[in-house]
């Protein structure tokens, strides 16, 4: 039993080698041109996609461009309101310090002047 399997399994494989062999057409110059075809159009569709990378990089690059532009221009604005705003925390110190020494000053001297009138009381 087991020879017989050995044998038709290999009677098998003969028959579909054979038609393997066989089935195989040898190449025809119309093969060739559609072979040669195929890698032209290859070609043409890598041309094709470098075309569209480098159109959507000049996109990128302009839009990037001004992106940098705007940026540079917000950064500009916000130093100048950044100096206005320190120069009013600055500005309005100064005023906080002069104004606490006219109100001591002038509590004093209403003191001085008037020490029958009690200011104490009231703030």
């Amino acid at each position: 039993m087991r020879k017989s399997n050995v044998v038709f399994c290999s009677v098998i494989s003969v028959y579909l080698l054979v038609i393997a062999g066989c089935a195989s057409k040898p190449t025809t110059t119309a093969d060739l041109m559609r072979g040669y075809a195929n890698d032209m159009q290859t070609q043409v569709d890598l041309k094709k996609q470098l075309a569209d990378d480098w159109g959507k990089g000049t996109k990128l690059v302009s839009s990037g461009e001004k992106r940098v532009k705007d940026g540079e221009q917000r950064v500009k604005s916000a130093e100048r309101d950044l100096k206005r705003g320190q120069d009013d925390i600055e500005r309005g110190s100064r005023e906080i310090a002069e104004g606490q020494k006219l109100i001591q000053e002038s509590e004093r001297q209403f003191r001085e002047n008037f020490p029958e009138l009690g200011i104490d009381s009231v703030k």
